[in-house]
């Protein structure tokens, strides 16, 4: 393998993560919203593998902006009828550990960041479902 491959599999993994990001441009969430997470999370999990074998095959980080993500991922005050504040407030930190490695030059610390995003935006995924579930059994 070498520093040739880890560029294809970043850009792979990239553009899955753009086309997952774009997903997420217009709130309020919708019945969609868990699913949107998911194909986040699975598009993180994705760029935390192109970037661990990046790492491993000595590829360079130049740093960049501070990521900000889209409007429907960021806080706002409909957040917690659709999931407990703790998880809320594990997927805001994973937001901005991404933000803060993408600033930097670790290639391991921008994998490491996409990996707690991934794990943070699946738990998230599935407590947005339960709620949904939740109201939708109240309702019938």
């Amino acid at each position: 393998m070498s520093v040739e491959t880890a560029r294809e599999q970043l850009e792979l993994a990239e553009g899955r993560w753009q086309t997952a990001i774009k997903e997420h441009l217009q709130p309020p969430p919708d019945m969609g919203y868990a699913r949107r997470l998911r194909a986040l999370a699975d598009a993180a999990a994705q760029e935390q593998a192109a970037y661990r074998y990046a790492e491993e095959q000595g590829f360079g980080w130049h740093p960049g902006p501070a990521w900000l993500p889209p409007q429907e991922l960021r806080p706002a005050s409909w957040r917690e009828s659709l999931a407990p504040a703790d998880v809320w407030d594990r997927f805001d930190e994973a937001i901005e550990g991404l933000s803060r490695a993408r600033t930097g030059v670790s290639v391991l610390a921008i994998s490491q960041a996409f990996g707690q995003l991934s794990s943070a935006a699946w738990e998230l995924a599935d407590a947005v479902e339960k709620a949904q579930r939740q109201r939708v059994s109240r309702a019938s």
